[in-house]
């Protein structure tokens, strides 16, 4: 049986999702692990955290700090990254750059979403606060000033993502305009947290908080979206089909990771 037109949209959108989630956080975890050896703090690594075997009285602010606020940073950086490069190819109808741009919504929600949930939850990026002794109200500012930054975000990205349209189509129209957003944005995002989740099943209420932090920014791209014209692209004919290759190597690199990461490693 053929798929839908929107089906197909909303697999490969979802397996660039969950593609660039997983190198995100891989790189997210590489600066945690690589912050800790220079305090020659042993960790243990499985698919889903990253364990410090140290004794609590061997950690110390320089430690805390540099360590709990290295993969955010990190991520910071790699946000930056992501976005040049999405906005630099957002007129080409290549689906690469959806890559990216979900990168950039990974990048950006891993570092404003540990800022918000650690200060909400005192975990991960929380602990340097807390070696901060900042008071209340100074992590109910930083939570408000993050979900605020993730509401800007998203309305910053809503022209990129209505763009991506050319991928597939040769004008956006008002019509299709919101099946377009649901099936290549809301859905990714809903389907795609439930694969992340699964596979890093059990996750503590910081993680799920940090993996469902997009969230923010999708609402925004939604609401925003309304607010857009009729969007021309090109008249070039156009396909619309499942990228196999793509879906294949999502699965693969995804059970892979999982299986290699299934009894923690030592380092």
């Amino acid at each position: 049986m053929k798929l839908p037109d929107n089906i197909r949209i909303a697999i490969n959108s979802t397996a660039y999702y969950i593609l660039s989630y997983l190198f995100v956080f891989i790189v997210h975890q590489a600066a945690t692990i690589l912050a800790s050896f220079f305090f020659d703090y042993n960790v243990q690594v499985d698919y889903s955290k990253i364990f410090f075997m140290v004794s609590r009285y061997d950690w110390y602010f320089d430690s805390v700090k540099i360590i709990f606020s290295a993969g955010p940073l990190v991520c910071l950086i790699l946000s930056v990254f992501m976005i040049v490069v999405a906005y630099r190819y957002k007129e080409y109808n290549g689906s690469l750059k959806l890559f990216f741009l979900w990168g950039f919504v990974h990048s950006i929600s891993i570092f404003l979403g540990s800022a918000y949930a650690g200060a909400l939850l005192g975990e991960g990026f929380g602990h340097v606060l807390i070696w901060m002794f900042m008071p209340d109200t100074g992590k109910l500012i930083i939570t408000l000033i993050s979900l605020f930054l993730l509401a800007a975000t998203g309305f910053a990205l809503t022209r990129t993502f209505l763009l991506s349209g050319n991928i597939y189509f040769n004008l956006l129209e008002t019509k299709n305009r919101l099946p377009f957003i649901v099936f290549q944005v809301i859905l990714p995002f809903i389907i795609g947290s439930i694969i992340i989740i699964g596979i890093r099943f059990p996750v503590n209420l910081y993680e799920l908080l940090r993996i469902l932090t997009p969230l923010f920014v999708i609402l925004t791209v939604l609401l925003s979206s309304f607010g857009f014209s009729v969007l021309y692209f090109d008249e070039n004919p156009r396909s619309i089909k499942i990228n196999g290759s793509l879906v294949a190597a999502a699965l693969i690199i995804y059970a892979v990771y999982r299986i290699a990461l299934h009894f923690p490693v030592t380092i």
